[in-house]
């Protein structure tokens, strides 16, 4: 018989014990709690998860925070933003312009209010603009962010003895980036 191979057999087999298996599980579980001690170190060490730091007294005036957007769309305005962001090596500058016109689409002027410009993700970079009339219903500013990205732009009027006007809109600041698509 040539080429036959013969495999001899020791008796010694490798067995599955409870040793195995103790090693198995606690290597299992010693990766699994690694990984996410790792994950929530890394989350609660780039976001304090508050923007608010009265989130209770703040939930529970929401109604009148309603009550207050339904008499704002009661008054029918119409507002109008015109951005220009323009990337910088620190950051982008904002520039904005606002039309306000009423019900009857006349030029709303003399009005007095700002922008703040905010970011979600960081806090302290809020920057604040006030707006100068340009012409009838037309207000504009500028104002340097820090970053660029995300910021939510909001728009405050005051308006004498009422609430006043309110209005937010998220916006991306700094041009587009490569790799960026239209949505976003």
């Amino acid at each position: 018989m040539s080429g036959a191979v013969i495999v001899e057999d020791t008796g010694r087999q490798r067995r599955w014990t409870g040793w195995h298996t103790l090693a198995s599980l606690v290597g299992f579980f010693g990766v699994i709690f690694t990984v996410n001690g790792i994950m929530t170190y890394i989350a609660l060490s780039t976001f304090s998860g508050i923007e608010t730091p009265n989130a209770y007294q703040f939930g529970r005036d929401y109604n009148h925070t309603l009550e207050a957007a339904a008499a704002q769309r009661a008054l029918g305005w119409q507002v109008g933003f015109e951005e220009v962001f323009v990337a910088t090596p620190d950051g982008a500058d904002a520039r904005v312009t606002i039309s306000v016109r009423d019900a009857n689409d006349r030029p709303l002027t003399g009005l007095s209010g700002g922008l703040t410009f905010w970011r979600p993700v960081a806090r302290g970079d809020d920057v604040e603009a006030p707006l100068i009339e340009t012409a009838p219903g037309i207000y504009s500013t500028s104002a340097s962010l820090s970053a660029r990205g995300h910021w939510e732009m909001r728009l405050l009027f005051d308006r004498n003895d009422a609430d006043p006007y309110y209005l937010e809109k998220r916006i991306w600041a700094g041009g587009r980036d490569e790799g960026r698509d239209e949505n976003g």
